[in-house]
């Protein structure tokens, strides 16, 4: 008998003052995947449900972003 293996999703989004979205956590379709990079640090992956979560978590006082100290 083969071995099917399944992956659940569930997306959230990385804004911590998102106020909601209509988006299905258990579909990639319409989520913004953003990748960074700061030469030198580690590659960093953030998943935001609007272009507008995405600003707004690029201007908060708290970005999702992190870096490491030197």
């Amino acid at each position: 008998m083969p071995v099917v293996e399944e992956t659940v999703l569930h997306i959230t989004c990385d804004n911590p003052t998102c106020p909601g979205n209509s988006l299905d956590p258990k579909d990639r379709t319409g989520w913004t995947f953003v990748t960074s990079e700061v030469y030198g640090e580690p590659t960093q992956s953030n998943v935001f449900c609007s272009a507008a979560c995405v600003s707004a978590a690029a201007g908060a006082a708290d970005p999702p972003v992190t870096f490491a100290s030197s």
